[in-house]
């Protein structure tokens, strides 16, 4: 850590921003060998029960994620809180803009090619440098 995200934090602050970056680690590292390799080492047939089942397994550790964040946001402090509320609304606020684009542009007659990673992917990258943004901020 560098000094802007320990100055100022008590070493049960640091312990907890520690703690939640693991947990978030853990949850990334399932969700990328669930999702990458898991279809390659159990293939299945399309829209069988079996291929939902191996499509839908990447969810967990993306659950792990999200309870992860609710603990954190529960441990932290009013500010804490406050600048991951406020990189959450406005990573939302950017996937719903790259929704309507998307929508938009199909109106238009192009083809976006899966759209809904670029949403996923758009609003998790703003809300992730948001929170860097508005915490290196807040501790200048």
């Amino acid at each position: 850590m560098n000094e802007h995200t320990t100055r100022g934090s008590t070493p049960q602050e640091r312990r907890a921003s520690r703690r939640y970056m693991w947990e978030i680690a853990a949850g990334a590292v399932g969700f990328l060998v669930t999702f990458l390799f898991l279809p390659e080492l159990f293939p299945t047939e399309p829209g069988s029960p079996a291929a939902v089942a191996v499509a839908l397994v990447p969810l967990v550790p993306v659950v792990w994620i999200v309870i992860a964040l609710i603990r954190h946001v529960r441990r932290v402090d009013e500010l804490q809180r406050g600048l991951i509320v406020l990189s959450l609304a406005i990573g939302f606020g950017a996937a719903m803009l790259i929704s309507l684009a998307v929508v938009f542009l199909s109106t238009a007659g192009v083809v976006v090619p899966q759209p809904e990673w670029w949403v996923f992917i758009g609003g998790m990258a703003v809300w992730g440098v948001t929170v860097g943004v508005v915490s290196f901020r807040a501790t200048r």
